[in-house]
């Protein structure tokens, strides 16, 4: 059984829809039991940073996605549930400036918005993907190289180990991590359940995975 997990982040109702297309066996849910018993586990949704890790924290879930991937399940983080996969962010509820607030850590790397005068933020809109060719990826089987995918996004990821990037994603000249593999951790900063054939692939490439 899928677990997606209800952590109060948005834009379920499409995420629900593509798993359904692979599987009729998944939860959307954040009862710890359900959770634990689960063979694999979906952090969806858009929204802020900050307020992800706080509702994770508020409804005593951290500790149950903790266990979950010490147990060695996959996760699969899409979005706001892919920058929560790493270390901290800039992208804090706090007034001051310098603060950052800490991410689950699965990956080494750091969430910063795009800054300068060259970027128009967000990134909202389709952008091609660029295969790492030299990385084997379970996400990207069977997707053409520089496919177009659906983003939504102010903050991308930098910093990241370089043997966990299988996808790179282009913006405004800046190449920065789109698509993460790395043991039993998978996410997606672009949305694949809006990116119409190629964007379900990757969820149907996931879940055949299991």
């Amino acid at each position: 059984m899928i677990a997606v997990l209800d952590y109060g982040m948005g834009n379920i109702h499409s995420c629900l829809k593509a798993v359904s297309l692979y599987t009729k066996d998944y939860s959307y849910t954040k009862d710890p039991e359900v959770i634990r018993n689960c063979s694999a586990l979906i952090l969806p949704g858009d929204g802020h940073f900050d307020k992800a890790m706080s509702n994770l924290r508020e409804f005593g879930l951290k500790n149950i996605v903790d266990q979950h991937v010490e147990s060695g399940k996959p996760l699969f983080g899409i979005c706001i549930g892919f920058q929560i996969l790493f270390e901290d962010s800039d992208e804090t509820l706090s007034s001051s400036k310098s603060a950052t607030v800490e991410g689950l850590g699965y990956l080494k790397g750091k969430i910063r918005k795009f800054r300068g005068k060259n970027f128009k933020v967000p990134h909202i809109g389709w952008n091609q993907l660029f295969k790492r060719r030299q990385k084997e990826s379970i996400l990207l089987r069977d997707i053409p190289d520089e496919s177009f995918f659906y983003f939504i996004h102010s903050y991308r990821s930098v910093e990241v180990e370089g043997k966990a990037i299988t996808g790179l994603c282009q913006y405004y000249g800046e190449k920065f991590p789109a698509v993460v593999e790395k043991g039993n951790i998978f996410g997606t900063q672009f949305h694949p359940e809006k990116s119409h054939s190629f964007g379900l692939k990757i969820l149907e490439n996931f879940i055949k995975s299991l």
